[in-house]
C-alpha cells in the first residue's frame, strides 16, 4: 500500500486541496476547504495540511494550536476531510494517527479535540476507533466535542 504523507499547504497543493469532493450526505457538516483555508490565512494558530497519497492529493486536514487556550482546548483538529473516491480505505486513519502522533510530541499536549455533528454516526465512529471520547459537552451548541487523552509514559 502505497503511505500517507501529510504536508503543510503549499500554492501547489492549494487547487488540488480545493477541488477535493465529499459524499453527498457529508457537504453540509463540514465548511468547504477554501473556507477553511481563508480562516487559516486571519487566524494565527491555524494550519492546513493536505493529504497525499503517493503523488496524489486526497485529502485536507486543518489543525489549531492556541497556546492561550484551557488545556481540553489547546491542541485541536477543526477540520478533516478525505476525498469520497478515497474513503473508507484506511487512508483517513493513517492521516488522523500521523497527527495523533505529531501532537503527542509536545510536551504540554494532554488532550487532542475535534467535533462533530451529534447525528454524524459514521464520524463518531471513526473518532471513536481512534479513541476520541465524546465527552457529551456541545460547541456552539451544533457539534458534540471528542476527546483524545495524551498518555505520557513515566520518565
Amino acid at each position: 500500500m502505497t503511505k500517507i504523507v501529510v504536508k503543510e499547504l503549499s500554492v501547489e497543493t492549494f487547487y488540488k486541496c480545493i477541488e477535493l469532493n465529499l459524499a453527498e450526505d457529508q457537504v453540509d457538516r463540514i465548511a468547504p476547504n477554501v473556507y477553511s483555508i481563508a480562516e487559516s490565512k486571519v487566524n494565527p494558530f491555524l494550519t492546513p495540511y493536505a493529504i497525499h497519497l503517493g503523488d496524489k492529493v486526497i485529502g485536507f486536514v486543518m489543525t489549531e494550536n492556541d497556546p492561550n487556550e484551557i488545556e481540553e482546548r489547546k491542541y485541536w483538529i477543526p477540520r478533516f476531510m478525505i476525498d469520497v473516491a478515497y474513503q473508507r480505505k484506511g487512508y483517513g486513519n493513517e492521516a488522523m494517527k500521523q497527527f495523533i502522533e505529531s501532537y503527542k510530541k509536545n510536551e504540554d499536549c494532554c488532550y487532542i479535540g475535534l467535533s462533530t455533528e451529534p447525528d454524524n454516526d459514521s464520524a463518531l465512529q471513526f473518532y471513536t476507533s481512534l479513541g476520541f471520547v465524546n465527552t457529551g459537552e456541545m460547541l456552539e451548541e451544533s457539534e458534540v466535542i471528542l476527546l483524545l487523552e495524551v498518555k505520557r509514559e513515566p520518565s
